[in-house]
């Protein structure tokens, strides 16, 4: 399960990427501009391999408000995933 709680802050996205993984699903969270508005952009891909090694139609993305609660949505989605690969 991804808890995503009081691991990250908007304050840290605001300034880095976050990455992560739980068993074969691999993530990254990151601060994107979208119509002149920040969004929370969260990433999937199955792994082995990291972000760049994984090519673009791997790779499954949504936008969230750039938030805490947006955090707290990106989790629950790619929990979600995480549920529906077993």
């Amino acid at each position: 399960m991804i808890d995503l709680q009081g691991m990250i802050s908007i304050n840290l996205l605001k300034k880095e990427v976050f990455t992560g993984s739980d068993g074969k699903l691999r993530y990254r969270l990151h601060k994107q501009k979208e119509a002149e508005e920040d969004v929370l952009t969260a990433t999937y891909w199955i792994g082995p391999y990291c972000f760049d090694a994984t090519s673009e139609e791997d790779k499954i993305s949504k936008n969230f408000e750039f938030t805490k609660e947006g955090i707290g949505d990106a989790a629950d989605w790619l929990n979600t995933i995480v549920e529906n690969m077993d």
